[in-house]
């Protein structure tokens, strides 16, 4: 039981790893530590079994500061097979079987399903509050989303996963609903500046905070 007990929670590590380093796109090993909050050393058991099951590679970083130079993670396109995917080819079927008046109107009533299912999440937080809550609910459905600090003292949402992806990029209309579901939510002034439908590797939307 205890042996069941451990490999679990390898698992369960070794899963967070793996999303952290997708969100991210790379990390050194003192950054996947504090996000596991172990050991260096611990942390270092964890990456090396990633490297050895070709799901991660280490090399030095490109830019680093004086003294030692330090190592960042990356993951192999092998890893991404470790992510939901199945339901693209459904996803998929959704263009090829709805006409254009028929996506609209689906993805209007989803994105109005969701923001009746985050509205009451966000109630009575502060504005940085509802941007983290909307990130952490985003990624509860599938968009594995972080909050970016940009350097105007403004705050980004940054999607590094999208469930959807094959409908997006053919239609773009799950991204519109969403981004203005996000300024409805948010009571702020939404731009999007980088788009997987673009061959970016994330969605990132600015946040203007106010009217």
């Amino acid at each position: 039981m205890l042996k069941n007990s451990y490999n679990r929670l390898v698992d369960s590590r070794r899963e967070t790893i793996l999303a952290f380093l997708k969100i991210r796109g790379h990390a050194s090993l003192g950054e996947v530590a504090a996000h596991l909050e172990i050991s260096k050393q611990a942390a270092l058991r964890h990456m090396e079994a990633l490297e050895a099951d070709a799901l991660a590679t280490v090399a030095p970083a490109e830019e680093h500061r004086r003294g030692r130079p330090e190592n960042v993670y990356k993951l192999t396109p092998a890893a991404h097979a470790h992510f939901p995917n199945a339901h693209r080819e459904l996803a998929g079927d959704l263009v090829e079987f709805l006409s254009e008046e028929q996506l609209k109107r689906f993805f209007e009533r989803r994105t109005a399903r969701l923001e009746a299912e985050y509205a009451p999440r966000l109630a009575g937080l502060d504005f940085e509050g509802r941007v983290r809550e909307l990130a952490k609910l985003a990624t509860e459905h599938g968009h594995m989303a972080e909050v970016v600090d940009l350097p105007n003292g403004r705050l980004a949402i940054r999607h590094c996963n999208c469930p959807i992806q094959d409908v997006a990029a053919r239609t773009g209309l799950p991204c519109v609903n969403e981004q203005q579901m996000y300024e409805r939510l948010l009571g702020s002034p939404v731009t999007r500046s980088t788009w997987m439908r673009e061959a970016a590797n994330d969605c990132t939307y600015e946040i203007k905070e106010g009217k």
